[in-house]
């Protein structure tokens, strides 16, 4: 799972906080890939919201004037 912010796109399930930005790049089919972004197989609904939890936990919100954790990305 990805987010974009500021422009950049990062990694929402990587491990290293430090080194999540993402290169968008081109595909021989005119369409777009992530080649380093982090791939979890999953095998349970259970797998699916462990890290729907994880990548919620690391996107980038701050505060604004009527929310208090406002998301400031898009996933």
């Amino acid at each position: 799972m990805v987010e974009i912010y500021n422009e950049q796109v990062r990694d929402l399930l990587t491990e290293d906080k430090r080194d999540n930005k993402l290169e968008i790049r081109s595909c021989n089919d005119d369409g777009l890939s992530l080649p380093y972004a982090t791939l979890c197989p999953v095998t349970s609904t259970a797998n699916v919201l462990t890290l729907m939890k994880l990548s919620e936990a690391n996107r980038a919100v701050s505060s604004a004037a009527l929310n208090n954790r406002s998301s400031r990305s898009h996933s």
